[in-house]
């Protein structure tokens, strides 16, 4: 019987939980699984499910996600008793440590999860939050980008629900949280899905739509990299008004469409991501041309074409550096498992960051509707 150690990794998501199985000898990754998180059957945001629990359903969303957490220790054959490493959003978290939302659902939305967990029996660390809606799961992707031992000033925006975007320089992070939604995860657009095989992750247009599904295999939907390709081509053929207006029938790939109501929801999840970018930026008095490389993680399925965008508005076109990975914060819970020194750096990354109540931002709903338009800034 092999006496080869593995170790869990675990990222918490609003709308998925993500999962790896990783050897502890050599850092590999021995299996990986992604499932749709079960509370949202009772709800697609966390506002949403936090006032579900304070109307006595705080056990039934807890138990919901431990048996999400358990079906993918099941699927990865995760032997127990093995080390775990935790991250996710603030409310994740909060019902996976059994601790109280009240203070969620109402200014200055605070979280008891201020610091670094360690628990026992199994032996697990859970990550701490920023602070808001800003959780572990932004503090772990800044640790796998590396970004917060460079010299420069970066961005960093997480495309999940909770839309958590960070600016970050060597001397301090600002971060919040742009409540996205879940049209960035497939989640209630007609013709979405996640990045799994199948998934449309490329589209162009040439004498006709063409495109590219993950794995090569028959298309399924179309996940956020492919959804921002399409925007972006619809609005270049004048098919899509910058005002979201779809002026002309889209004909995709039998069985796929895309509907009004789609492109509103995305204009939406599009607009939070906008918005919360320039004020961070107008927070830290920079001009997206200063900025060193800006990083984008999520349910993205291929790397994004810069001019896709640039063209709907998702980013400025003064930045010039661009890096796509998946699953940073899960990358750094694996950090996390496997590098003895990551923990301090995970503490080291908490006490330089500060956090940003978007909602507060005196210029927050003036910019929020100025931004729903599909444009480039």
């Amino acid at each position: 019987m092999s006496k080869t150690k593995f170790g869990l990794a675990l990222d918490l998501g609003t709308t998925t939980i993500k999962a790896a199985l990783v050897n502890l000898a050599n850092g590999k990754i021995k299996r990986r699984t992604t499932i749709f998180n079960p509370q949202n059957c009772l709800g697609y945001d966390v506002m949403t499910r936090i006032n579900i629990a304070l109307r006595g359903n705080y056990s039934k969303l807890r138990n919901l996600l431990l048996s999400g957490i358990n079906e993918v220790r099941e699927l990865l054959k995760f032997p127990s008793g093995g080390p775990q490493a935790i991250v996710g959003n603030p409310v994740m978290l909060s019902f996976y440590l059994n601790q109280p939302v009240l203070e969620l659902s109402r200014y200055p939305f605070r979280s008891e999860i201020t610091e670094g967990r360690f628990l026992k029996n199994p032996s697990r660390y859970v990550f701490p939050i920023i602070g808001g809606f800003v959780g572990g799961d932004t503090i772990a992707g800044i640790l796998s980008s590396g970004i917060d031992q460079q010299p420069g000033i970066f961005l960093y925006i997480d495309l999940g629900t909770n839309g958590e975007i960070a600016l970050i320089t060597k001397e301090k992070i600002l971060a919040l949280s742009a409540a996205a939604g879940p049209a960035f995860e497939g989640v209630g657009i007609s013709c979405g899905s996640l990045a799994v095989s199948g998934a449309i992750d490329r589209i162009i247009y040439k004498h006709g739509f063409r495109y590219q599904t993950i794995k090569k295999k028959k298309p399924i939907g179309i996940c956020a990299s492919g959804l921002i390709d399409l925007l972006a081509i619809l609005t270049s053929l004048g098919w899509l008004k910058p005002n979201g207006r779809l002026i002309r029938k889209v004909a995709l790939p039998t069985p796929l469409t895309i509907t009004q109501s789609d492109i509103r929801k995305l204009q939406l999840a599009i607009s939070a991501i906008h918005t919360g970018v320039e004020i961070l930026l107008k927070k830290i008095g920079v001009v997206p041309e200063q900025i060193t490389e800006a990083i984008l993680t999520g349910e993205l399925g291929a790397s994004l074409f810069r001019n896709s965008l640039i063209r709907i508005g998702l980013l400025p076109k003064g930045i010039k550096q661009l890096r796509f990975e998946k699953d940073l914060p899960l990358k750094g819970a694996i950090k996390v498992l496997i590098d003895k020194n990551a923990i301090k750096q995970v503490e080291a990354i908490k006490r330089k960051s500060e956090h940003i109540e978007l909602a507060n931002e005196p210029d927050f709903s003036q910019l929020f509707i100025a931004n729903l338009r599909l444009a480039p800034w």
